[in-house]
């Protein structure tokens, strides 16, 4: 994802090509920045309700793997649920690809954006207090997989 003009794009074109096979032009210089704090926004919402509906069954003694095989057959699956589930099941959180800080640092700036923009972000701001939460429990430095650790009460 670029941010830049047509023409500056085209001129770096081959440069670009050096960290992503296929460089997108996504607009102006920040346009590719706010495509990515909406991505990473996301993050945070599926990672925190696929979390939940874990911890959820797990209390109602339903079998994860079943979750899984039917979630995984709707519309409902993402990839990352996959990818982070024998993370959470695990409570391995060790070596993130992306600590639970960077998130909630593109949280907040989504959030101020977003707010500056007259968008109603109380769903993002509920999801954001979880965050928070796995923060001062001890796992800023933390996969984001560990956004089931606030879960419980």
């Amino acid at each position: 994802m670029v941010g830049a003009t047509v023409e500056q794009f085209i001129q770096w074109e081959s440069l670009l090509k050096n960290y992503s096979p296929n460089p997108i032009l996504i607009g102006e210089v920040g346009k590719a920045s706010a495509l990515k704090l909406a991505l990473n926004q996301m993050i945070a919402g599926l990672t925190a309700t696929f979390a939940l509906s874990l911890t959820f069954l797990q209390q109602e003694g339903v079998s994860i793997e079943t979750f899984m095989d039917i979630l995984r057959s709707s519309a409902l699956y993402a990839p990352t649920f996959d990818k982070k589930l024998s993370r959470m099941l695990d409570r391995n959180y060790d070596n993130p690809n992306f600590p639970i800080k960077h998130l909630e640092k593109d949280i907040n700036l989504f959030l101020t954006s977003a707010q500056n923009l007259g968008l109603n972000t109380e769903s993002l701001e509920g999801i954001n207090s979880i965050v928070s939460l796995v923060i001062k429990k001890g796992f800023a430095n933390s996969d984001y997989s560990a956004l089931i650790e606030a879960m419980k009460k």
